[in-house]
C-alpha cells in the first residue's frame, strides 16, 4: 500500500499491482478520519429508529438471515486526485490510488427500512458509524455520520454489507457491517455501522455540511454537496516518470463513472492534441470500473505525455480542468503521465 498518513490510517491502492477488476482486500485503499474501532460481532447491534413506526435492534445473526445480494462496486474517495489541483487544496495529498473495487454482499437497506416503516414526512436516512473523535470548527466530538435522501436509501442496490470479496468484512474496512452506496463517493458508504435513524428535514452533522461539500470561489456560502462519482479514467501502466524503449507498448488503465456505465476511453500520446480509441479488456458492469488497453508505438526518443479520457453513457466526458474548490474534491480532470522514451532494448 502507498501510505498517505499513518494515524489515522490512510493508504492508496498501488495501481500498478491492480490485475483485472477486483482489488484484493489487502490492497483495497483505506480512508479514515479516526482510528478504526474494534467491534465484537457477537455483541454488535444495529439500532434502527428515529421517525419510524417501530424501533429495531438487529444482531449480526439476524442480519445474515435476511435476503441478500452481491454487487461489484468501485469505491472512490472524494479527494482522489487532489494532488493534481493547482493551487493545492486542503486535505490528504491523494494521488490516483484512492479508488478500488470489490464484490460486496449484504442486505438491501430498503428491506430493513420497510420492516420498521417510515413516519410521514421523513426526508433523509442518517447512518452513523462507531468511529468518531474531535473535529475542527469548534464542533468538538463528532461521530462519522452521513445522510442519504430517502430515494437513495431505498434504492435496491444500497446495501448493509457484511462481506467483501467473499470473506467477512475486514476490521479495517468497516466490520462487522458497513453501508455501500454504489455510484456515490466513498464518504456515503459509512463504515462500522452503529445506528440508522430516519429524520424529517436535513441532517446537519459535521461530515454532511462542513466536509464533503464543494466550497468554490464566489459561491456565497451555497456549498454543493458531494454525491455522485464523476466520470474518470486513469493510466496504470506505464507510471508517471517511467522510461520506455522505442517500439510497441501497451498502455493500460481503468475507467468508471457514478452517473452511468462508462462507454468509451480515448488515449493521447501527444499531450492531448489528438485522441485514439482504447479497447476494453473487461466486461461492462453498472457500478464497477472497466479495464482498457491501448497499443502505443513509440517511434521517437524524448519526452512523451500520455493521457486518457473517458465518456459515460449519460454523455459525461472527463474535462481538461475542473473548477478549483477549497477542500479538493471531485478532481476528475484528465490525468497526464510523463514518459521518457529512450533507444532500442
Amino acid at each position: 500500500m502507498n501510505v498517505v498518513t499513518e494515524q489515522p490510517a490512510n493508504a492508496e491502492t498501488p495501481l500498478q499491482l491492480q490485475r483485472g477488476v477486483i482489488t484484493p482486500n489487502e490492497l483495497f485503499f483505506m480512508r479514515n478520519r479516526f482510528s478504526f474501532p474494534q467491534i465484537d460481532t457477537s455483541t454488535w447491534r444495529l439500532e434502527i429508529g428515529g421517525e419510524v413506526e417501530r424501533t429495531v435492534s438487529l444482531t449480526y445473526r439476524e442480519l445474515l438471515s435476511m435476503p441478500s445480494r452481491s454487487l461489484t462496486v468501485t469505491l472512490e474517495c472524494a479527494g482522489n486526485g487532489r494532488t493534481g489541483m493547482n493551487p493545492p487544496a486542503e486535505g490528504e495529498p491523494w494521488q490516483y490510488g484512492a479508488a478500488s473495487t470489490a464484490e460486496w454482499t449484504g442486505v438491501p437497506l430498503a428491506f430493513v427500512l420497510e420492516g420498521v416503516g417510515l413516519s410521514e414526512g421523513v426526508t433523509e436516512i442518517v447512518a452513523e458509524g462507531h468511529d468518531g473523535g474531535h473535529v475542527s470548527d469548534a464542533r468538538g466530538e463528532e461521530p462519522f455520520a452521513r445522510s442519504l435522501p430517502v430515494p437513495k436509501a431505498f434504492h435496491p442496490d444500497t446495501l448493509l454489507a457484511y462481506a467483501m470479496n467473499g470473506e467477512p468484512l475486514p476490521d479495517e474496512h468497516g466490520a462487522p457491517v458497513r453501508l455501500i452506496v454504489p455510484g456515490w463517493y466513498g464518504m456515503a458508504s459509512v463504515k462500522w455501522l452503529k445506528r440508522i435513524h430516519a429524520i424529517r428535514g436535513h441532517f446537519d452533522g459535521y461530515f454532511q455540511v462542513d466536509r464533503y461539500v464543494f466550497v468554490e470561489p464566489g459561491d456565497g456560502g451555497l456549498h454543493r454537496p458531494v454525491t455522485e462519482i464523476a466520470v474518470r479514467s486513469i493510466i496504470t501502466t506505464p507510471h508517471d516518470g517511467a522510461t520506455a524503449h522505442l517500439g510497441n507498448h501497451l498502455v493500460r488503465g481503468l475507467a468508471w463513472s457514478g452517473a452511468a456505465p462508462v462507454e468509451s476511453v480515448e488515449v493521447s500520446v501527444d499531450g492531448g492534441q489528438t485522441w485514439q480509441p482504447a479497447l476494453w479488456t473487461s466486461e461492462p458492469s453498472r457500478y464497477a470500473w472497466r479495464a482498457w488497453e491501448f497499443r502505443w508505438d513509440a517511434t521517437t526518443p524524448g519526452p512523451v505525455i500520455l493521457a486518457s479520457r473517458a465518456r459515460d453513457a449519460a454523455g459525461n466526458t472527463q474535462p481538461e480542468t475542473i473548477t478549483w474548490n477549497e477542500l479538493g474534491y471531485g478532481n476528475n480532470a484528465i490525468q497526464r503521465v510523463a514518459v521518457q522514451v529512450g533507444g532500442e532494448v
